[in-house]
Formats: C-alpha cells, sequence, structure tokens
C-alpha cells in the first residue's frame, strides 16, 4: 500500500479504526515519527499537509513516464500570457579589420516570434462510489493517469507544432530503404548541419526505434563486446544525436505521428534543441480545487499553463514515414 491509500484509509476511519492503524507496522513503515505523531494528534488527515503532497507527488509520478519534449526543448519561465522571442540571421561571419580600424555594428536581420500562452486541464475520474467502498487504490491508479493526460497533451503540442513548421526550413527526407536506418539518420544529421545549425537531439516514433534497433549497426554491436543495446532494448547517444522515443498521435488530420506510407506522415526528426523549437512555461503541472484535502478529493482538477513556438524552421528535419 502506497502512502497516498493509507492516508485516504485514515481520512475516511473512525477514530478507534485510525488508532488502531497508526499502530500497524506497515503504517510506521510508510511514515516518519514526526508524521505518525501529527497523524496521532490530529483528528483526520484533512488537518495535516500530507494528502495535498501525496496526491500531487502520485499525479507528478503519473506524468514521469511520458515526459518527452520538455526534456528535448528549451524551457523559458514566463509570468506574463505571451512570450516574444527575438531572433537573428544564422551564418553570420565578423569582418576583417585593419590595425586600429573602428568595429562596425552588426547589420544582420532581426525578426520576432510570439508564443502565446494556453491552458490545458483534465479531471481524474474519481466518484464518490469509488470513495464510499473505499477502493483507494482506483483513486491513486486514476490520479496517475490525469498526470499522464497533461504530460501527453504537452507532448502532443510541441510535436505538432514541430511537425507544422519544419518544412518551412528543409525539405523532407524519404527513407532512401524500406524503412529507416542509420544511414538515413547520417544525412538527416547532415542537412541540419549544412543549413548552419548543430543537431544534436533525435525523436523516434516506435515503430522508427524498433526499425533502428533492427539495424546491422545495433544488432551486431553485441558480438563486438556491446551488448546494451539488446540488453535495454534503447537506443544510445549515437552520431552526437540524443535519443528519445514519442508515441503521441497528433490528432491532427494534416501532420500525422505514425509509421503509415503516406502524404504528411512523419515517425522521426532530428533538431538543434537549442534552436528549434521553445516551450513557454507559465504554469507547470497544478493541482486545483482542493481545499478539503479528504472530501474534494472527488473534484480534483489538474491544469497546466504554456506555449510551444518554433523559432528556427530550418534547425531541423523530418523523416517520412514508410
Amino acid at each position: 500500500m502506497s502512502r497516498l491509500t493509507k492516508l485516504l484509509e485514515l481520512g475516511y476511519a473512525s477514530p478507534s479504526q485510525r488508532k488502531s492503524i497508526l499502530n500497524k507496522s506497515s503504517t510506521k513503515a510508510l511514515f516518519d515519527d514526526r508524521e505518525i505523531k501529527a497523524l496521532l494528534q490530529s483528528e483526520g488527515s484533512a488537518s495535516t499537509t500530507l494528502v495535498q503532497e501525496e496526491v500531487y507527488k502520485t499525479i507528478s509520478e503519473g506524468a514521469e513516464p511520458w515526459k518527452c519534449m520538455r526534456d528535448v526543448l528549451p524551457i523559458i519561465k514566463t509570468d506574463s500570457y505571451s512570450v516574444r522571442i527575438v531572433k537573428g540571421e544564422t551564418g553570420q561571419y565578423a569582418d576583417d579589420l585593419a590595425e586600429g580600424a573602428k568595429v562596425p555594428i552588426d547589420t544582420q536581420t532581426y525578426d520576432k516570434e510570439d508564443i502565446t500562452i494556453k491552458k490545458i486541464g483534465t479531471r481524474p475520474l474519481i466518484t464518490n462510489e469509488v470513495i464510499e467502498d473505499g477502493l483507494f487504490d482506483v483513486v491513486e491508479m486514476e490520479l496517475k493517469k490525469a498526470g499522464a493526460r497533461i504530460e501527453n497533451k504537452l507532448n502532443r503540442d510541441a510535436l505538432l507544432e514541430i511537425l507544422t513548421d519544419t518544412t518551412a526550413g528543409n525539405s523532407d527526407i524519404d527513407p532512401a530503404g524500406t524503412h529507416l536506418a542509420v544511414s538515413d539518420i547520417a544525412y538527416g544529421r547532415g542537412v541540419v548541419s549544412a543549413s548552419g545549425y548543430m543537431p544534436d537531439t533525435a525523436v523516434f516514433h516506435p515503430t522508427a526505434e524498433g526499425y533502428l534497433l533492427q539495424d546491422a549497426n545495433f544488432a551486431y554491436s553485441a558480438y563486438y563486446g556491446s551488448p546494451e543495446v539488446l540488453k535495454s532494448g534503447k537506443i544510445p547517444t549515437f552520431m552526437g544525436l540524443k535519443p528519445h522515443t514519442l508515441s503521441v498521435s497528433t490528432g491532427s488530420a494534416g501532420h500525422v505521428w505514425d509509421a503509415t506510407d503516406s502524404s504528411n506522415h512523419y515517425y522521426a526528426f532530428i533538431i538543434d534543441s537549442s534552436a528549434h523549437t521553445y516551450i513557454a512555461m507559465r504554469r507547470d503541472l497544478t493541482v486545483e480545487e482542493y481545499a478539503d484535502p479528504i472530501h474534494d478529493i472527488v473534484g480534483i482538477a489538474c491544469t497546466m499553463r504554456y506555449g510551444v513556438a518554433t523559432i528556427q524552421p530550418a534547425a531541423g528535419v523530418l523523416f517520412l514515414s514508410k
């Protein structure tokens, strides 16, 4: 039993039941002496902050396995409803100067990109009946699902932004063979580098990741003393690219993230993560409508405020699905 389910059990127990529960060794293994003392002295766990803390931890725990784009893209903290990014040209060079000559002012052209903040939210499916029946494990499961939904919405919005705007820079790459291979990644990395950027990140659809794991460059590595790929099933950093796997859908008919060979369907991309797309975070994952940590758990709402925008479209390249 987790800390959260135990706290909910305590919150709905009678005074005598609470004392009995708190004196059990299984309960003492979950809480330290200070917390046990506070729970014994309080009339209910609602008088402590433990439930609020554990609810937030549980929601965050549900989001953790799905984190991807927040690890890929720079996050700008903001206190405003909009963020303006001023951007200059790439491939600029300094000038030759004579000894003692005046250094000229840079004359590159600047542009701007506005990131508009929006709000997303979800409500865990927790009913009064679930609480009345003491199904606190179900409560914990639904809280974790809410965290996953919030994180995957951020992933979806960032992915759709990249798939929509990257084509304004470099042409899409159609893998040479029947599916994505290491040689295609090498070519795509060169395309981004030739545009004046430093490719450092690759994101793959699970199918594309599976294709790469079948590539002889990885599959045969075990025969040469490097079996970690076959043991872990994860692609290591290669060609200077840090790999990530993303399984969300874009929810858009115009730009689709899957392995189907069709127009505007993609299953991998390479970017310079410091230049391509930014996330402006107004408020990270938050639990709202939660005054009473026990009885209000049915009405918990999880929200987040952020915006996503592509800053340098040429700092990346997309791979068409096969």
